[in-house]
C-alpha cells in the first residue's frame, strides 16, 4: 500500500522546508521548532496542573476532566496517565494538549499528561525515574484526585510509549501499584538499528534511521545503558505479569519491526494484546489531527478501547 495522500503531501511540504536534519541541529533548536497543539475535537471540561515531587525536584502533571453525558460524573474516575513522545530529547504538555484533551474526551476517563525531564539534559534513567514516581504518586493520590485506583491506566506515543512500557515492567515488582491497562502508539523498544523496517525506510518517511540513533545518543548516558529493559523493553524476555494492552503502529514507520517484536514477546507471555496498524501512516502521525484525518480516527480507537476496558465487566 502507498502513503496516505496526507502523508505525501506532508513529506513533500517538509521536504521543501530549508532546515537540516536532526543530527544536525541543537536540542534547543529543534525544540524551537515543535509544532503547536492542534486544536481538540472534544473539548476538556477541565484543566488542572499541579506539581508533584520527584525525589528533590518537581515536575508538572495536567489533569484532563472530560465532558460527559450525564449530569452526575463519577466519584471515581478512570485515568489515564499518558507519557508525550519526541525522542526523550523534545515534546511539551502544552504540544500534547489537544490530543489529550481527545483522549480524555474519547475514553470518558480522566487524562493525567507528565511533564517528565527530558535529555540531554537528564539522560536515562531520569525520565524513567521520574515518570515511575509520578505513576507511584498518581496511585498513591488516587483518592483526593477522584480516581478510582483499581482502573488505572498506562500510555504514551514513540519515547512516551518507551517509559509507559518501562514503568509497566518496573510496576509488576510492586504490590501497591497495578496497572489496569497499556496504551502504546509506536513505543521504542529496543537499543538496535538493523531491523528490516530499519532498512525499509531508514530516509524520506519523516523519522529516520540516523534521527532515531541521534535520538537515543542524546538519551543514553553509554551504550551499555541501552541493553537495560528499561531502556529497551524487547530484551526483557519474560513480559508475563504486564496489564492488557493495546498497540498502535504506523506503516511507514522505522520502528514497526520492533513494535510487532514487542507484541509478540507480549503474547508469548500470555498478555492480552490487541493490534491496530494503520498501514498508510508514518511516525508521529498521533498527535497529528491538524494534518492527517487518521489521526483522530486512530485517536478515537484508542479511546474506544480503552472505555471498553474500563467498563465493568
Amino acid at each position: 500500500m502507498s502513503v496516505h495522500p496526507q502523508v505525501a503531501r506532508y513529506l513533500d511540504e517538509i521536504s521543501q522546508v530549508d532546515l537540516p536534519p536532526f543530527e544536525e541541529m541543537t536540542p534547543e533548536f529543534i525544540r524551537s521548532t515543535l509544532t503547536p497543539s492542534p486544536e481538540p475535537h472534544l473539548p476538556a471540561k477541565k484543566i488542572e496542573s499541579l506539581l508533584i515531587p520527584v525525589g528533590d525536584e518537581q515536575i508538572e502533571v495536567r489533569i484532563y476532566t472530560p465532558e460527559i453525558d450525564s449530569n452526575a460524573p463519577p466519584d471515581q474516575w478512570p485515568a489515564l496517565i499518558y507519557f508525550h513522545g519526541g525522542g526523550w530529547v523534545l515534546g511539551t504538555l502544552d504540544a500534547y494538549d489537544g490530543l489529550c484533551q481527545d483522549l480524555a474526551g474519547t475514553a470518558g476517563c480522566k487524562v493525567l499528561s507528565v511533564d517528565y525531564r527530558m535529555a540531554p539534559e537528564y539522560p536515562y534513567p531520569i525520565p524513567f525515574q521520574d515518570a515511575l514516581a509520578a505513576t507511584f504518586w498518581v496511585e498513591e493520590h488516587a483518592d483526593e484526585l477522584n480516581l478510582d485506583r483499581q482502573r488505572i491506566a498506562i500510555g504514551g506515543d514513540s519515547a512516551g510509549g518507551n517509559l509507559a512500557t518501562a514503568v509497566a515492567l518496573k510496576a509488576r515488582e510492586s504490590e501497591a501499584l497495578k496497572l489496569y491497562y497499556q496504551l502504546l502508539v509506536y513505543p521504542v523498544t529496543n537499543y538496535y538499528f538493523d531491523t528490516e523496517s530499519y532498512q525499509k525506510y531508514a530516509t524520506n518517511y519523516f523519522l529516520t534511521r540516523r534521527a532515531m540513533e541521534w535520538f537515543w545518543e542524546q538519551y543514553l548516558p553509554d551504550e551499555s545503558a541501552g541493553r537495560e529493559i528499561y531502556a529497551s523493553p524487547l530484551r526483557c524476555k519474560d513480559l508475563s505479569g504486564l496489564p492488557a494492552a493495546l498497540v498502535i503502529t504506523a506503516g511507514y514507520d522505522p520502528l514497526y519491526s520492533e513494535v510487532i517484536q514487542y507484541i509478540g514477546q507480549m503474547q508469548n507471555s500470555d498478555v492480552s494484546v490487541e493490534h491496530i496498524n494503520f498501514e498508510d501512516m508514518i511516525h508521529g502521525f498521533f498527535r497529528r489531527s491538524d494534518v492527517f484525518d487518521r489521526a483522530f480516527e486512530a485517536v478515537q480507537m484508542a479511546g474506544s478501547h480503552l472505555k471498553q476496558a474500563f467498563s465493568p465487566k
